[in-house]
């Protein structure tokens, strides 16, 4: 709802798709250092100490930026609470998992328990894009920011609150050296997950100005949410089947099948179309981060699962942010099937990333 939000909003306001793709990426960007950093302190510190602490400063920042976005101040100042909402959102997906983690260990029964995560993920961005397309039309243009304040903080707070899951905390996260990513090959899983957030920052804003442009900007949230719910029913199907092929080929065969649908929406000619081709695409989603969470869970360093989830979900902020600026400046002078475009060229990164290190992530840890 966030990323849509301030696209739609700026826009809206500013009439410029590069500058609302700008201050949206910049948020991911900082979103995505903010997370590496704070995933280091909850796997010293504990969830609860430091989540709400996040909710504060993000209720702040995200209050500021929806009074400046109409205001006649200079957009340098929306990048600044941007950034500033960016560097504390947690994140909540790592935070999540680790915690499945905690309590299976490992094996199949965590790898569908991974998938049961990724459908209600799927679930939640069905609904979060239609609500925020349809109440930023319908009621105002900043009404998803609002509402996202309000649903962050509530779930936040929650989750911090339920401390029978809480994985154990390790004093000791200071004196581990190096960062986890160049370790146990995780650092072809973070250029990974760098492509799969430019993929996404691309559709995402494409959609949005696809539907725009098209005179119907209300089926942009509706496009949206068709696009989880391919994903929900590939993370069904995929979750529900123990494959007994090593990860990592599961991960390369699941890249492959995503690039052809990707491409077709260069294409792209109609909305209808546009439905059709972003349900397609989204099969492949799920199994995809499903795929790619088990294999960074499996690799990383004992203690440091929040880090190592959370680096990777800060690979696919910053791939959406550059995508995102990216997609809006192509959108503004050349057209949409220039940004779609340019998330076709991501989907072959990923397939490329799967074969380029096969023999790295399926060595032992």
């Amino acid at each position: 709802m966030v990323g849509i939000g301030i696209l739609m909003y700026v826009e809206a306001e500013r009439g410029s798709y590069a500058i609302a793709g700008a201050v949206s990426g910049s948020l991911s960007i900082a979103a995505a250092i903010g997370g590496t950093l704070s995933s280091r302190l909850v796997d010293k510190l504990g969830q609860h100490r430091v989540l709400p602490i996040q909710i504060a400063i993000i209720l702040i920042c995200s209050s500021s930026l929806v009074l400046l976005i109409p205001s006649s101040a200079p957009t340098p100042y929306l990048f600044i609470f941007s950034i500033g909402s960016g560097l504390a959102y947690p994140p909540i997906g790592a935070l999540v998992r680790s915690r499945w983690t905690a309590l299976l260990n490992s094996g199949p029964i965590l790898l569908t328990a991974f998938s049961i995560e990724s459908m209600i993920d799927e679930l939640i961005f069905i609904v979060g894009p239609t609500i925020a397309a349809t109440t930023s039309v319908k009621i105002h243009p900043a009404a998803p920011q609002v509402l996202g304040m309000l649903l962050l903080a509530s779930g936040g707070l929650w989750l911090a609150s339920m401390r029978g899951s809480e994985p154990p905390i390790n004093p000791a996260q200071g004196k581990h050296g190096k960062p986890v990513i160049f370790q146990n090959g995780l650092i072809y899983m973070w250029v990974f997950h760098l492509a799969i957030g430019m993929f996404f920052g691309t559709v995402e804003t494409t959609i949005i100005a696809f539907t725009k442009l098209a005179g119907q900007p209300i089926y942009g949230g509706i496009v949206m949410a068709l696009w989880a719910f391919g994903s929900l029913v590939g993370g069904f199907v995929y979750g529900g089947l123990h494959f007994k092929t090593p990860l990592h080929k599961q991960l390369i065969m699941v890249s492959l099948f995503l690039t052809p649908a990707t491409t077709a929406l260069i294409f792209v000619n109609s909305i209808s179309m546009l439905a059709w081709l972003v349900i397609a695409a989204g099969i492949g989603i799920s199994p995809l981060l499903i795929a790619s969470a088990a294999i960074t869970q499996e690799r990383s360093p004992v203690g440091r699962t929040t880090e190592a989830i959370a680096s990777m979900y800060a690979g696919i902020g910053i791939g959406f942010a550059f995508a995102a600026a990216m997609a809006g400046w192509l959108i503004d002078n050349r057209g949409t099937n220039y940004s779609f475009a340019l998330g076709a060229i991501a989907t072959l990164i990923t397939f490329s990333i799967t074969i380029i290190g096969r023999h790295k992530l399926s060595s032992k840890v």
